[in-house]
């Protein structure tokens, strides 16, 4: 508080009568922002009142008769400029006094309460942030700096505002902020800057504010055995997976779950693989984050699989590229996990032979998935790609999530696409949200071919001969697996299906012809088709070879 400073003088009449203030002449009290109080003393045997012209001054007492401290109380100030005011003594006889008060204007400022902080290398994604508190009397906005010689740098932090405003208010207000960090995935240090930066250019000030950032390096991953087993646990432990829990001083070969390449097997990559990851497979996991980046480190993996999240329903995960550098990587299976989506790298899996996405939360199947881009797939299962039961397609939940996998097959060529893809062995999509008619196909259009006399030989003479002679289109020859249940489709199921040569592998009385039960379309139709067989003996009748394979025979009591 600012010692009490105001106007001195006395005042005599001739009959002994006086007014002074205790303070010397011009020089004024002075206050601070935050305001205070301050004592005028008051020295006379006359009546007197003080006044003021600005709401901001209190005087007490205001009047009086004789001597008397008067108690000044400034407010705090509501601006960052400077005020002045004065209070004036009018005694009954004397001269009038005054003493002037000037109090000084907030300083614009923008003060974090840390200038340093240094995080972990990684944690658990709910335990992955930090609050600070920044005191401030000015609108600013948050930006980062990562300092990295390379020019793409990862964006590893992001805060809960990107712009902070105090209002109208002078006086500093703090405010707690959120910053989110990601984990870091390389075995050296990184460090950013968090500036703090005014919004109007005319507040800028000459020092920026600044919160320095250290985050610790990643363990360090070497491309060996070791490092197999390093990276294997980092991903049990981020995963946080319930069920992979190994006992670390055992030798690698006798961990759960986990599969070495051996000398003996006869698609070893090559030698330098023996004894490294071959496959590993986590079930019971909690996360809302993609495949942990580690994956990467595990260079011969040749099968890897992931099954039941916790809470998959309310989950959109974005697959991250790293599992796409695994040039090795024949059998995914990325189960209940929560996904949404596929990235652009994920066609730098060639070599992948079957593909199980089931129990995610995709809207549509990626058009990334062709024969083209995967020569070698040969199993490809999206069953049950569903946030919810859904009966009715007349109300499909909230737009924005989407409610599964859905579309339709009037208006949508996904599921035509799928059929043309000749080197699939097992297609699943039951338990989705697809409607329309199972797509019929043309002899001679989007290069559909009809079964041949060279077809006919490899079945073993005349099996499929009506197929050939009836120009049956060639959709899905090595399908031994079609699963379509449990959708919404109508209409008719198409010649080349209902005459395929596997039809009776793919039991499709259960697992073609049963749509979703009591279900309704989005024109509000029951569900079903229009054709469905009540028994094989039409398919026996123009296959006759395939009654053997197929028909039970009845069992001869010899008793």
């Amino acid at each position: 508080m600012a010692a009490v400073v105001a106007v001195a003088c006395t005042d005599k009449n001739n009959d002994g009568i006086g007014f002074s203030l205790g303070v010397k002449e011009n020089e004024p009290i002075e206050m601070s922002a935050v305001g205070g109080k301050d004592v005028i003393l008051v020295e006379t045997n006359e009546s007197w009142v003080a006044t003021t012209n600005v709401p901001w001054l209190t005087i007490s007492p205001a009047n009086g008769v004789g001597t008397a401290s008067v108690e000044v109380f400034v407010d705090s100030s509501l601006t960052n400029e400077n005020r002045e005011a004065q209070i004036r003594f009018r005694p009954a006889v004397s001269a009038e006094k005054s003493v002037a008060v000037k109090q000084y204007g907030f300083e614009k400022v923008i003060i974090p309460k840390d200038t340093v902080i240094t995080l972990e290398s990684s944690a658990n994604k709910n335990d992955r942030f930090f609050e600070t508190e920044i005191t401030s009397n000015i609108k600013f906005k948050v930006e980062f700096d990562y300092l990295s010689d390379e020019e793409e740098v990862e964006e590893w932090l992001s805060c809960s505002k990107s712009s902070v405003d105090e209002g109208e208010t002078a006086r500093p207000r703090s405010v707690k902020l959120r910053f989110d960090w990601r984990m870091n995935t390389v075995p050296q240090e990184r460090k950013a800057e968090i500036r703090f930066v005014p919004v109007n250019e005319e507040d800028s000030f000459e020092k920026p504010s600044v919160i320095s950032i250290v985050q610790k390096p990643a363990v360090k991953i070497e491309d060996n055995r070791t490092g197999d087993s390093i990276a294997l646990v980092v991903i049990n432990e981020r995963l946080n997976c319930w069920s992979g829990i190994w006992d670390t001083s055992e030798n690698l070969q006798y961990w759960s779950g986990v599969k070495l390449w051996e000398v003996t097997d006869e698609d070893l990559p090559c030698l330098e693989a023996v004894g490294r990851v071959r496959s590993v497979a986590y079930a019971y996991i909690d996360t809302e984050e993609s495949i942990p980046a580690e994956i990467k480190h595990l260079k011969y993996l040749e099968s890897f699989s992931v099954s039941t999240n916790i809470n998959t329903m309310l989950l959109n995960i974005d697959l991250g590229p790293e599992i796409c550098s695994l040039e090795y990587l024949k059998y995914l299976q990325l189960f209940s996990y929560g996904l949404v989506s596929l990235p652009e790298e994920f066609v730098n899996l060639k070599s992948l032979v079957a593909l199980d996405l089931s129990a995610n939360n995709f809207n549509e199947i990626p058009a990334l998935l062709t024969p083209e881009n995967f020569p070698n797939l040969k199993s490809l299962d999206f069953v049950s790609n569903r946030r919810s039961n859904i009966k009715d397609l007349r109300d499909k939940g909230n737009p924005e999530e989407g409610i599964g996998l859905y579309f339709h097959t009037g208006v949508d060529n996904t599921l035509h696409r799928l059929l043309l893809w000749e080197n699939l062995e097992e297609l699943a999509l039951s338990n989705c949200y697809i409607e329309g008619s199972i797509p019929d196909f043309t002899v001679g259009e989007d290069g559909v071919v009809a079964y041949s006399q060279a077809d006919v030989d490899a079945w073993g003479g005349d099996t499929i001969q009506w197929l050939a002679e009836n120009n049956i289109p060639k959709i899905l020859p090595n399908c031994t697996s079609l699963r379509l249940n449990l959708n919404f489709f109508t209409g008719k199921l198409p010649d080349w299906l209902l005459y395929h040569p596997h039809l009776l592998e793919w039991i499709p009385e259960i697992l073609i012809f049963n749509q979703f039960e009591k279900g309704i379309n989005a024109s509000g139709e029951a569900v079903g088709f229009d054709n469905v067989p009540l028994t094989f003996d039409y398919y026996y009748d123009v296959l006759p070879g395939m009654r053997d394979k197929f028909e039970l025979k009845e069992e001869v009591n010899y008793e």
